[in-house]
């Protein structure tokens, strides 16, 4: 629209110099005949010429107020197309401002969205983390009630131990070992320990044989069965330590009341290694190698650990205790000779 307003500006400026043209042309011509007029008048007087003098007079006079209007028309034609400028600038500018305004709107939006993904990102790592907490919540747990069942086992043991103080006084005519003095039919005995160790060394080729056939390397199977004998005298080592507690070896006693209470204590452990060994054989457990049977080495292993551990446990319980004679045993050519042909006495301490 402001174009067109432009344009039919430009024609009536056209048109307006047309007409200041030829209104210059009219008073030229006007000039002229009032020149050409004076002169007839001067030479003589005609009522004609007068009369056309006045009439282009008045002739004139109108076109002055016709080009005073047109000026004016101008002016105010002027007027309005410097304010459609202006109003064309001002709607520049808001256009301007709208474009800035729609970019901003759209670094807003990917900062949102940059935001959004960070947040998805979040709540993400957030929801592992909290798979995470309860796969460990549920380990505590478990672990709590594992530690519920080891407590309440152990008081059952704290429990059946003050109880031996009490039961003692009637079995003491079991058969049992005090001092040097031996009993023939006692299971645990010395001469039964060594027994059952040198049944241990004669199973041992064929333990040996399915671990070597299964790739298992000895230095490996050599640490689990020293670590089993080592458990099982720190053990058998804790709970003597706990009879002593219940018998209150660490008062001090006179006379033949600390014979007594001697006596009583060994008669606990005596009873104590009964146990140990009476459940082996309640059990019956089976050993896991029959011939060229194929079995699993895992299995193999966990017999050869839980053989070591019991007999290691009955050792420690013997008065005084016994173990493999680690110190003494020869070098070999063999990398599986793990096991000391002998047996000897430690003290309590060692």
């Amino acid at each position: 629209m402001l174009c067109m307003l432009i344009c039919r500006s430009s024609e009536k400026e056209e048109q307006f110099k047309v007409l200041v043209k030829r209104l210059d042309q009219i008073k030229s011509l006007f000039q002229q005949q009032h020149k050409e007029v004076r002169a007839s008048v001067e030479d003589k007087e005609t009522e004609p010429l007068l009369q056309r003098l006045n009439y282009e007079e008045e002739q004139l006079q109108n076109a002055r107020s016709a080009l005073q209007e047109k000026d004016m028309k101008i002016e105010d034609l002027e007027e309005r197309i410097e304010d459609m400028k202006n109003n064309e600038q001002k709607q520049h500018h808001l256009r301007s401002s709208m474009k800035e305004k729609e970019n901003e709107n759209e670094d807003l939006k990917r900062i949102i969205n940059e935001k959004d993904e960070q947040l998805q990102l979040i709540k993400s790592t957030l929801k592992e983390k909290q798979k995470e907490t309860d796969v460990v919540l549920q380990r505590v747990h478990e672990m709590e009630a594992q530690l519920q069942k080891t407590r309440s086992a152990l008081q059952e043991k704290e429990e059946q131990l003050k109880s031996f103080k009490d039961r003692v006084a009637g079995e003491v005519a079991l058969s049992i070992k005090t001092g040097n003095t031996m009993s023939l039919n006692n299971p645990v005995s010395k001469n039964r320990l060594k027994e059952m160790y040198e049944d241990l060394r004669i199973d041992w080729p064929k333990i040996k044989s399915n671990l070597k056939s299964n790739n298992k390397h000895p230095d490996s199977v050599k640490e689990l069965i020293l670590k089993k004998f080592g458990e099982a005298k720190t053990e058998m080592r804790n709970r003597k330590m706990m009879i002593d507690k219940v018998f209150g070896l660490n008062v001090i006693n006179t006379g033949g009341i600390q014979q007594k209470v001697d006596q009583y204590r060994q008669l606990t452990v005596q009873n104590l290694q009964m146990t140990l060994y009476s459940e082996k054989q309640d059990v019956g457990l089976k050993k896991p190698f029959l011939g060229n049977e194929a079995v699993n080495p895992q299995d193999v292993l966990e017999y050869l650990g839980s053989e070591c551990f019991w007999l290691g446990c009955l050792m420690a319980l013997n008065n005084p205790p016994l173990q493999p004679d680690w110190e003494n045993h020869p070098p070999s050519m063999d990398r599986w000779d793990f096991f000391p042909r002998n047996i000897r006495t430690v003290s309590e301490n060692e």
